[in-house]
């Protein structure tokens, strides 16, 4: 029997590292090969394109103009009619509003995918509320992250029938072949140091405010314990939290690495992974810590209250609550068997719910299913 193979024309607004972009690496990469062909849109150039290339992925680069410019809906229009492209599957907020713009233009079907709340609270004003009506009635589905997106979308008119709750998922291989990183050498600390590390871009959303007002507190109790922080840096919000970590005398304490290649191995290196959102989708950094086997300690942001079982597989606090935070770090460095339980516990979880084939299926059973017409 000769199976029909089916192109998928995949597309975001962004080509950073993020859990977005690795999402839809992985989906374009991994899917079926015998069933799905991948080609990529982007509209920048950057790590994205250039992991999606290293794969071989085909990849086209569209630059994107104002957002009543039409010029990009056209050429992903341009591009299915190309590629013979069956279905269009789109990420974040923007790409749905153009994708599905030109899922109609040519006749085809378009998933749009949420990833987190943030970009369902900037969908407020004139513009923004034009484009999410336009993907509540075009788009043939749309993918939530967790159950807390999918109830966000309710709240602003999106049908209950088109929404499909897909968790993401991560490649445990990655995790558990992870040497000893280098990251106390690095920071020229003994090796007997604990350190408490968060991976999370510098946004207003991730309270890193708070990850540094707990780390005061930690340190007062524990004196030689180290706070890490990776991600992308944003200048205006650097220079706010730089001047706090000065005002808390944390300058010896505190250390924000920026972007990073090397997430396994630092993660390898971390006694305590910690997560201070103010709201969350999926985080895939939260997933990738567990998998890691780290005991986690984030907050109650949303998504990470479907991912994070209290006091079995981690420890959930409340948000904007540096006290609180503080004191779950100070309990589980203090009781080195407990966070081993904790760790091994997220393992085991990551590994029965989470793992990246469950995800790639989920998506495949989705594509053939709108493919079927049903």
């Amino acid at each position: 029997m000769i199976m029909h193979q089916h192109t998928i024309l995949h597309t975001i607004e962004s080509s950073e590292p993020g859990g977005a972009e690795t999402v839809l690496l992985d989906l374009a990469s991994r899917l079926d090969p015998k069933r799905f062909r991948s080609v990529v849109l982007l509209i920048k150039e950057g790590w994205l394109r250039e992991e999606l290339e290293e794969r071989g992925v085909k990849t086209v680069l569209e630059e994107c103009g104002a957002w009543y410019d039409f010029q990009l809906p056209r050429a992903i229009a341009r591009l299915a009619r190309q590629e013979k492209v069956d279905l269009i599957h789109s990420h974040l907020p923007d790409q749905n509003f153009y994708s599905c713009l030109a899922g109609k233009a040519v006749g085809r079907k378009t998933i749009a995918t949420y990833h987190g709340p943030i970009e369902l609270s900037r969908a407020r004003g004139f513009k923004q509320t034009i484009k999410v009506r336009i993907v509540r009635h075009s788009a043939a589905a749309v993918v939530v992250v967790c159950d807390y997106v999918g109830a966000m979308l309710q709240r602003v008119g999106f049908s209950p029938e088109k929404i499909v709750k897909i968790y993401n998922g991560i490649d445990l291989r990655t995790f558990s072949n992870a040497g000893e990183g280098t990251l106390r050498s690095e920071l020229q600390v003994p090796r007997e140091t604990k350190l408490v590390g968060m991976i999370a871009h510098l946004h207003e959303t991730k309270g890193y405010e708070f990850f540094i007002q707990a780390a005061r507190k930690v340190v007062d109790s524990m004196p030689h314990v180290q706070f890490v922080a990776v991600g992308e840096l944003n200048d205006r919000i650097w220079k706010e939290l730089s001047t706090l970590i000065n005002k808390l005398n944390l300058k010896d304490h505190v250390h924000f690495l920026g972007m990073r290649g090397d997430i396994p191995e630092i993660l390898s290196d971390l006694d305590l992974f910690v997560l201070s959102s103010l709201s969350e989708g999926f985080p895939l950094a939260v997933l990738e810590a567990m998998a890691a086997s780290k005991p986690v300690v984030v907050t109650r942001s949303g998504g990470p209250e479907e991912l994070v079982d209290d006091g079995r597989t981690g420890f959930l606090v409340p948000p904007s609550d540096p006290q609180a935070l503080a004191e779950k770090i100070c309990e589980l460095l203090s009781d080195p068997g407990k966070a081993a339980a904790l760790g091994r516990a997220a393992r085991a979880k990551v590994e029965s719910q989470f793992p990246i084939e469950k995800m790639i299926e989920n998506y495949e059973q989705l594509y053939d299913r709108l493919l079927k017409g049903v």
